[in-house]
């Protein structure tokens, strides 16, 4: 116990100062507030941009989806066409 209470007793390393020296440097000033509002600004612009660009690649991939339906539509017709003879193009004039 001896040994415990030897340990126990001992001064802790680095020992305390019994003055609190003041925190300096806590607060970015406002430099820092600058320069985070813009970047904050130049983010809110880039989310618009990305925004606008996605709804322009939708719209396109909606448009190239609806020309290629009515292209087969319009290969469909023309294959079923093909095989029966109009009246009017039968070539007995």
């Amino acid at each position: 116990m001896n040994a415990l209470a030897l340990v126990l007793a001992a001064t802790p390393a680095p020992s305390p100062s019994p003055t609190v020296t003041a925190a300096t440097g806590g607060s970015p000033g406002f430099l820092g507030f600058v320069f985070t509002f813009g970047l904050a600004a130049v983010a809110v612009l880039l989310f618009l941009s990305l925004t606008r660009h996605l709804r322009v690649v939708d719209r396109r991939a909606k448009q190239l989806e609806a020309d290629e339906a009515a292209e087969a539509e319009a290969q469909e017709r023309g294959a079923d066409g093909a095989s029966e003879p109009d009246d009017a193009t039968d070539g007995t004039r």
